[in-house]
């Protein structure tokens, strides 16, 4: 998945076990637990992205991804590497991120286990960390492979993985776990002591607590006979049983992957929807449209069109070249008869897909397009565009602003260029469609968009990016059409 990928070990057979290591660790944190697990159990133990072998900060390579993204990225690998669910062990930072894994993709995970996890915020109390200070055992040896590991991933991924970790609060997730959890928390953890443990129980419905004796915040290392003990018998206990987990999982909106150069998000397993963005945006501003589509029991996918978003680069293309890579990217990742909807420019590639690929989708929803009869169409999208800025949420401007600083002036204008000629003409749409755009959108033409379907909805709350403002809105819509099909 590049340019993004796990190292991984990988050994032994059984039902696999995926381990995670902590904030700054790496793999051969599990190095005591690994030659036992195995003898029972495939074991992959996995390099974050941003640290272990994954990083080293004199040279360039990846900063670690929001735990969201690091998630979804998981779940991607986990669904290409394994043939079913797996059970995911996590230490500290580890411990969050499967967090987030199990509550978005539950039907990925067989049981849960969080070692000294991180997720509940931090509260101001020094004497409680202070008063489980200790000499854990094999310090000086775990000391070494610290300061080894600490050295690869240097001072920015620490800082920036160290940030998200106090910022992100883990609650509301806990309350969606519905597999079997086990909580394996160090006697004497000085960082996340067992006050965190005894919170996290009370979020999660279905989980129990052991304490790990004679142990710190690594207890894996600092006392493994008993770690190895408690995992095992949890891990059987889960194998012989036919529970099984809720499959409807928390939404998500993280980067899931990359086909060809081209990134995706998406929420659910289905896709039963395709979002394509418009001119200098990505998919990242469809989040709060694909979460009231989710919300609403439709999982959405959104690729990054080649230079934009997270995508790898490539030249400026028009409406038919992007055609030609949406159907590529369709292909491979095995996307069949999903509706597909197109905001802005987007909604041009998507007209020129089906097109030329009819069969390709259930449907087309057209938001705010920008076919245009105006003589000169850019003179007059360059004004509707700086008063549709004043019509947007403020919510809105960071994406933009960080969209627009991926894409650059000079693609912007390149692939402005190359859509110009589509945005004169009056395209025959291929049935079923709708167009929809919002009441005060002030790049519509609205006489050439009835022309092209008169029973366009033009009405609904919001600008040009009403599917960001009003996407509750927006998305009863859009579902009212699907189920109409």
């Amino acid at each position: 998945m590049p340019p993004w990928a796990f190292w991984q070990t990988r050994s032994g057979a059984g039902t696999p076990v995926v381990l995670i290591h902590g904030l700054g660790g790496s793999a051969d944190w599990w190095r005591y637990n690994i030659p036992e697990l195995e003898l029972s159990h495939t074991v992959a133990a996995v390099d974050l992205v941003g640290f272990g072998r994954n990083r080293f900060f004199l040279r360039r390579s990846s900063l670690p991804p929001t735990f969201e993204e690091m998630a979804a990225l998981l779940a991607r690998w986990i669904e290409s590497s394994f043939t079913g669910p797996v059970h995911v062990v996590g230490n500290s930072m580890g411990g969050h991120i499967a967090i987030h894994l199990a509550a978005a993709r539950p039907d990925l995970v067989r049981s849960l286990v969080l070692v000294s996890s991180t997720g509940i915020p931090f509260e101001l109390r020094p004497g409680v960390h202070l008063e489980n200070l200790m000499i854990p055992r094999g310090m000086l040896s775990f000391a070494r492979i610290l300061l080894r590991d600490t050295f690869r991933s240097g001072p920015a991924s620490l800082l920036v993985a160290f940030r998200r970790l106090l910022l992100d609060d883990a609650r509301p997730l806990m309350r969606l776990l519905r597999m079997p959890v086990l909580l394996l928390w160090g006697e004497r953890d000085p960082l996340v002591p067992l006050t965190y443990a005894r919170q996290i129980l009370e979020e999660i419905p279905a989980a129990r607590l052991s304490v790990v004796p004679a142990a710190g915040h690594v207890p894996m290392w600092e006392n493994p006979e008993a770690f190895n003990g408690e995992l095992l018998q949890f891990l059987a206990e889960v194998d012989g049983s036919s529970a099984s987990a809720d499959r409807q999982g928390a939404f998500s909106w993280g980067l899931a992957g990359w086909t060809d150069g081209m990134a995706h998000r998406e929420a659910g397993r289905r896709r039963d929807v395709v979002l394509v963005h418009g001119l200098g945006m990505s998919s990242a501003y469809f989040v709060n449209l694909a979460r009231a589509l989710h919300e609403r029991g439709l999982h959405a996918i959104a690729p990054d069109l080649p230079g934009f978003g997270k995508s790898i680069d490539g030249p400026p293309a028009g409406p038919r070249d992007h055609a030609r890579l949406l159907r590529e990217w369709a292909e491979a990742n095995g996307i069949r008869n999903a509706v597909w909807i197109g905001h802005s420019l987007g909604g041009h590639a998507v007209a020129q897909l089906i097109a030329e690929h009819s069969g390709i989708a259930r449907a087309a929803l057209y938001l705010s397009p920008l076919w245009s009869g105006a003589p000169r169409p850019s003179l007059r999208l360059a004004s509707a565009l700086l008063r549709d800025a004043f019509r947007e949420p403020f919510s809105l401007y960071p994406i933009i602003v960080d969209s627009y600083w991926r894409t650059g002036v000079r693609r912007w204008v390149r692939t402005f260029r190359c859509y110009c000629d589509d945005i004169r003409l009056l395209p025959a749409l291929v049935p079923p469609f709708r167009v929809m755009a919002g009441a005060a959108d002030a790049l519509m033409d609205r006489e050439r968009i009835l022309k092209l379907d008169p029973q366009a909805e033009l009405d609904l709350p919001g600008a040009h990016a009403m599917h960001f403002s009003h996407a509750e809105a927006t998305a009863e819509r859009l579902v009212r059409f699907i189920r109409s099909l």
